[in-house]
């Protein structure tokens, strides 16, 4: 069974990386706050999904260790924490005064689907009930 909570952080995820593509190339530094919250989000729903509390950080890797060393998605995850910083360090000019390259945050959006059809696939697929014990 897949929580509603779950469920829906996997949804809010998928209309944020929706957003990254719409916000390329003429707004990168807000892509990149989308690619930020997509990639939470997606830590989020998994770990709800696998009865851990919600921590109030918007650190990736952070969340992603909540989830058992073998946990089959704890990398996939922890590869996500790049994103981390991109809420705020993508989203102010650098010191030389410039923005995030769109080919930075299409490099993110590839990564953040790629791992969204992971999950999806990992809720969706057949457990037998003792598997989440």
């Amino acid at each position: 069974m897949i929580f509603p909570l779950a469920l829906g952080f996997l949804k809010a995820a998928e209309r944020d990386a929706a957003g990254i593509g719409r916000l390329l190339p003429d707004l990168p530094d807000l892509a990149a706050f989308h690619a930020q919250q997509a990639a939470e989000k997606l830590a989020r729903a998994v770990c709800l999904h696998e009865g851990l509390p919600s921590l109030h950080t918007h650190d990736i890797a952070h969340i992603a260790e909540q989830l058992a060393q073998g946990h089959p998605l704890r990398k996939s995850l922890a590869k996500l924490d790049s994103l981390t910083g991109a809420a705020t360090a993508w989203r102010y000019p650098s010191t030389e005064g410039k923005l995030p390259k769109p080919r930075e945050i299409q490099a993110a959006l590839k990564q953040i689907k790629s791992t969204e059809a992971e999950i999806r696939d990992w809720l969706l697929a057949p457990r037998s009930p003792s598997a989440n014990l």
